[in-house]
């Protein structure tokens, strides 16, 4: 009879410590580390980040958690990139106890070698080969995942579509020339190097490929070789937005009343939301693309909890993109039962495809980038005018047809 008082004494004790670290971990809040670009050039589009963690992790804790569990985010300014800073906030976090990593960018490509040490999941959308590459060659990185795809893959799409441009809006090219500028960063190296190889076996003639610096303030020079030139398409490929936008309104004071026949295309850049203010009506008629296209009624229904909530509309495309990133890793989370199992978690990303905002995410298990496709992840073309961007490519999502610029003669 004791030796059964003793069991049952022991059980009645083994319950209570099992249920009192149940209850320990349900009250330990989940840590998001957010490595974010809050100042500096990127600070805009860094902030839509942080509001895109901000609504994700109020309406999940408004549902009672994640497995249970409460959300906090931890964050770290990651400033204009630098790889010093990156490396600093990326310890930081880590060191603070973060659970996940999460950002819209936060480049370099330092970024995999600090988060690639640890087991917790790293999702970025930072379209770097430089990112991706290490995750291809060493399994210690297998825990990183690039939820965009790659920059080469944004050249190919650009040789692709960019001379496709003419003739739906009615306009023959007077040569097949082609201007390349790119800044000194590999990102925009890698895409815009692409695009030019690719131009060049499609019959283009390359008449300029300028590498310049971040902080351009005199664009003349370069602008008088395209005077010279006189090329059909000029390309531009610098993230820096204020360096795009002191470009466009120089190209207009030179070239917008004697005219000059030529595309203007950039990437990504026009997309963070300073570079309009910036740039102003000498951006209207230029060509500019990315992936992240937001349709359909998960969008409908995002944009109107996310103007309830901020009262004012969304800005960028990591406005949807960060949130994507989020519900790719909550997803996860909640099939594996918990968010501290990371190898699990990691293993159940890497396996899964996302229906999101911005696209269907699936990831490609050579280097965990985010799969390009027409129907999952497509390339969306767009036009500035009177600062609006209308999507002028590819036919599925077009909303208007592409518009002779206002440089043209």
């Amino acid at each position: 009879m004791r030796l059964r008082k003793f069991y049952m004494i022991c059980a009645s004790v083994a319950l209570i410590a099992f249920l009192a670290a149940g209850s320990a971990l349900a009250e330990k809040p989940i840590i998001i580390g957010a490595p974010l670009p809050l100042t500096g050039p990127y600070a805009s589009d860094g902030e839509q980040m942080k509001m895109a963690l901000e609504l994700a992790v109020h309406e999940t804790n408004a549902k009672g958690g994640l497995v249970g569990r409460k959300l906090e985010i931890l964050y770290g300014d990651v400033g204009g990139l630098e790889p010093e800073k990156i490396k600093a906030v990326g310890e930081r976090l880590v060191g603070k106890g973060a659970d996940v990593i999460l950002t819209g960018y936060d480049d370099a490509g330092v970024d995999t070698k600090v988060f690639g040490q640890y087991d917790i999941p790293y999702l970025h959308a930072n379209a770097m080969t430089l990112c991706t590459e290490p995750v291809a060659k060493n399994p210690q990185f297998r825990n990183c995942f690039q939820y965009v795809v790659n920059d080469r893959a944004f050249g190919v799409n650009a040789a692709k579509v960019l001379f496709e441009i003419p003739k739906d809006m009615g306009w023959k090219p007077p040569n097949k020339k082609v201007a390349v500028i790119k800044v000194d960063y590999a990102y925009n190296i890698e895409m815009a190097d692409s695009f030019r190889d690719l131009a060049k076996m499609k019959g283009y003639e390359i008449v300029m490929d300028e590498i310049t610096a971040f902080g351009m303030v005199e664009w003349g020079p370069i602008l008088s070789k395209i005077n010279r030139a006189q090329p059909a398409f000029v390309t531009f490929w610098n993230l820096d937005p204020t360096d795009a936008a002191r470009f466009m309104k120089q190209f207009y004071e030179r070239f917008g009343d004697d005219g000059i026949n030529a595309l203007v295309y950039m990437q990504y850049t026009p997309s963070i939301p300073e570079f309009l203010s910036l740039a102003g009506e000498a951006s209207n008629g230029l060509l500019w693309s990315t992936t992240f296209y937001a349709y359909g009624k998960r969008w409908d229904d995002y944009q109107k909890r996310w103007t309830a909530f901020y009262k004012k509309p969304v800005e960028s495309t990591h406005a949807f993109a960060t949130r994507d990133g989020f519900d790719i890793w909550a997803q996860a989370v909640e099939r594996a039962g918990c968010a501290d199992c990371y190898k699990e978690i990691v293993e159940l990303i890497r396996g899964s495809v996302y229906d999101g905002i911005g696209g269907v995410y699936v990831f490609d298990p050579y280097d965990n980038s985010a799969v390009p496709g027409d129907y999952i992840m497509p390339f969306v073309w767009r036009q500035i005018w009177n600062g609006k961007n209308k999507i002028v490519a590819p036919n599925r999502f077009k909303e208007n047809s592409a518009q002779k610029p206002i440089w043209m003669k």
